[in-house]
């Protein structure tokens, strides 16, 4: 006797999302982290999924898990209905940051964590106590894709562009450049000084060349980059007790020289602002406590921006 068709009194939101992680993850404990699951409860469920639509769903060849046709099917049918009944669902799941436990899971950059982390940190240790909070440090090419594949349900700094075609966005800030300079070292006297001084990039590509660069190449002018740094934070390490100089938009300059002896300068260089934005994902939109965080986070980033 062939078995009933998978319907509602067999199937739940919560199954539907463990579906979807485990075919795009192709992967028990990625698909776990994704949904923040023990990989047990994950492989418990893939079994129930099984049986529930008569199909293996995911077949192993060698270490991969690889999504059999019904499978692949299921996912394009799927996707785009859980994504919106979740965004309705969260519409009438209150949050009491007071008392309500939750794991935050949050993507930034590390310019935008310097600025922002000491605040947010604060908030959620009073306001949110049984709240905790998991920082993923990404960059414009990475953070989308922590994004789009539910490893972290908001990310914040510069995104290039909108991360993914659902997700939802917020300009929080467009910044100016500044330079930072060791305070040992003396002040900048005008464009000539600031193109021979040695200077350190924040490059996350490994180039040495950056949004100055252009606009320096524009009026005829080059600098002298010496050295080439992945992330902000860096800095920290490179700049102290040297003669090196470095370019950075304005609120990660106030959130380095938190940290070390450092002074700020206005860049000489007519540089465009760099916009900074928060982006989060439409399958989150109408949930309360996300809602709450993402409010968080923007007044975390406000507080941080100055001095």
């Amino acid at each position: 006797m062939s078995k009933t068709p998978p319907g509602f009194d067999h199937i739940d939101l919560k199954l539907i999302a463990a579906l979807i992680a485990l075919i795009e993850e192709r992967s028990t404990t990625k698909a776990a982290r994704r949904l923040h699951l023990a990989q047990s409860t994950l492989s418990g469920t893939l079994a129930r999924l099984r049986d529930i639509f008569d199909d293996e769903l995911l077949v192993r060849q060698g270490r991969d898990l690889v999504p059999t046709l019904r499978a692949e099917e299921l996912l394009l049918a799927l996707r785009p209905h859980y994504e919106g009944l979740a965004a309705a669902l969260g519409e009438v799941r209150a949050f009491n940051p007071e008392t309500d436990a939750r794991v935050f899971r949050f993507g930034c950059t590390d310019a935008f964590a310097l600025a922002a982390l000491p605040k947010l940190t604060e908030t959620l240790r009073s306001k949110a106590p049984s709240c905790d909070l998991s920082i993923r440090i990404g960059d414009y090419r990475t953070l989308p894709e922590m994004l789009s594949s539910g490893e972290v349900s908001t990310v914040a700094g510069y995104l290039r562009e909108d991360p993914t075609a659902t997700a939802k966005t917020r300009v929080l800030r467009n910044a100016p450049w500044v330079v930072v300079r060791n305070a040992a070292s003396p002040p900048l006297a005008g464009l000539d000084d600031f193109c021979a001084r040695p200077q350190a990039l924040v490059t996350p590509i490994g180039d040495l060349s950056g949004f100055v660069d252009d606009q320096l190449r524009s009026i005829g002018r080059e600098r002298r980059i010496v050295l080439g740094l992945s992330s902000f934070s860096l800095i920290l390490a490179a700049l102290p007790g040297t003669d090196l100089i470095t370019t950075v938009p304005d609120f990660a300059a106030y959130g380095l020289a938190r940290h070390a002896a450092f002074e700020i300068e206005p860049c000489p260089v007519a540089v465009p602002p760099v916009t900074n934005a928060l982006a989060w994902s439409a399958t989150t939109h109408r949930d309360p406590a996300e809602a709450w965080f993402r409010a968080a986070v923007a007044d975390a980033f406000e507080a941080g921006k100055s001095p």
